[in-house]
């Protein structure tokens, strides 16, 4: 969830609970002058933590797009250079503010060190952040659905805005996506998979978790588990790129290559860029913390691809495989003619 959401809205909230006259004229007004001025409504160092997370974020986000079309020998130069301010950054805000949880966690993110220590240090500050949001939100409850047991709701507040509006519990959120994504990755399928089903929990926090729980239970050739999901997740979760995919390299690892193709033709057909991602594999930036908001109509096409990279190296011949079903090498080219890639 993008800071710029989640940050003003917190700000929002807090002034509504210590201005409980508001008019809606006057929420209007405070709305709009939080997005011009969030400084002046962060009293207190975790408020203005949170503030300045906000806009480091912005700072490095915007510097990685600046990037993309530099030649790889400044691009690595400009990266780490970028990364080491952002890093002193985060750490000013952590000294501020040591429960500002999206700082520590991009800090981990940033650090120089092999993928099992990033995770470990990840799940540390899962189990901490959890821990003490157990202990100082009532009615927190990471089993339950929503992520707020009765105690929560018997209080008439909605657990959407419990939620949205408190920049501890979106860090919590970011990092058990973080560790969903992390396992993927790291070949912890099961693993990923229960991390995905904690973040669909949550009411109030947009994510595509979906997406890394079909990619798992694909991987796991859990045909059953995986259209359970599915169902469950609704009708809409059927046109992701997670969903085209992750039935494409289920059915094929099931032996299935009929229905395989067929898949893969709809992947490529309704995925933009689908096919040429698939047998052009492409760098994507990093997520940091968590998978970014599609810019272009292909963005999603490409983060599928890229976070089930490991599953398709997994599985034998799958990618020349799918160059040689019919169409899906011209779709491949037609779109790197389209976008110059």
């Amino acid at each position: 969830m993008d800071p710029r959401a989640y940050v003003p809205a917190y700000l929002e909230h807090r002034y509504e609970l210590a201005h409980p006259e508001l008019t809606d004229a006057a929420r209007e007004l405070v709305r709009d002058q939080i997005a011009r001025d969030p400084e002046r409504f962060a009293p207190d160092a975790q408020a203005q933590a949170a503030v300045a997370y906000m806009h480091a974020h912005d700072e490095l986000m915007d510097g990685l797009r600046r990037m993309e079309d530099l030649p790889d020998s400044d691009f690595e130069h400009d990266r780490g250079a970028l990364f080491e301010r952002t890093r002193s950054q985060l750490a000013a805000i952590v000294q501020a503010d040591p429960h500002a949880v999206d700082a520590r966690l991009v800090s981990i993110q940033l650090a120089e060190v092999p993928l099992d220590a990033c995770m470990g240090d990840m799940l540390q500050l899962e189990r901490e952040t959890c821990e003490r949001l157990i202990a100082t939100r009532p009615g927190f409850n990471p089993e339950a659905e929503g992520l707020w047991d009765e105690e929560a709701r018997a209080k008439g507040t909605d657990v959407r805005v419990l939620t949205a509006c408190d920049p501890e519990v979106i860090g919590w959120l970011h990092t058990v996506e973080a560790l969903s994504q992390g396992c993927i990755f790291t070949a912890r399928y099961r693993a990923a998979a229960s991390y995905a089903r904690t973040v669909m929990r949550a009411k109030g926090y947009p994510t595509i978790a979906v997406g890394t729980l079909l990619l798992a239970l694909a991987r796991l050739e859990d045909e059953e588990g995986f259209f359970a999901a599915a169902r469950e997740a609704g009708a809409a979760v059927e046109d992701l790129p997670w969903f085209l995919l992750g039935r494409t390299i289920l059915l094929y690892k099931l032996g299935q290559r009929r229905s395989a193709r067929r898949a893969l033709r709809d992947f490529a057909n309704r995925c933009e860029g689908g096919a040429f991602f698939l047998i052009n594999p492409t760098y994507h930036d990093p997520y940091l913390p968590v998978r970014p908001a599609a810019c272009e109509a292909w963005d999603l096409s490409h983060q599928a691809v890229w976070e089930a990279d490991g599953i398709i190296a997994d599985t034998p011949d799958f990618t020349t495989w799918a160059e040689g079903v019919e169409g899906v090498r011209e779709q491949a080219e037609e779109f790197a003619a389209r976008y110059g890639f």
